[in-house]
């Protein structure tokens, strides 16, 4: 039932925008969407917060995901670029690994 609010939010977001719509756009979009809000539910499920409040999240994580995918995406391609720059334990000097 999750996925099917987080696509129904897509499927708003896309109807009341003015770019071109596309099948491709909707075959991304949509399931991307019901994924989201999917992952949302898992994160959200052990919460103690009211059931309304729980819906409309995972109504606007489906009409966010493609930002917050295209987000995710950024942040991986930049930590995989230089990972010793995000992760400080890597390429450090360890005196003990010299022996």
């Amino acid at each position: 039932m999750v996925p099917l609010v987080g696509a129904a939010g897509m499927i708003a977001r896309i109807l009341s925008s003015h770019e071109s719509i596309t099948i491709q756009l909707l075959y991304k979009r949509i399931p991307a969407a019901a994924i989201s809000s999917g992952i949302a539910w898992y994160i959200l499920e052990q919460t103690d917060i009211s059931s309304l409040y729980r819906a409309v999240i995972y109504g606007i994580v489906g009409v966010i995901s493609p930002e917050v995918i295209d987000g995710i995406v950024t942040v991986a391609r930049k930590i995989s670029s230089n990972p010793s720059r995000f992760i400080p334990f890597i390429n450090r000097d360890d005196p003990d690994q010299k022996k």
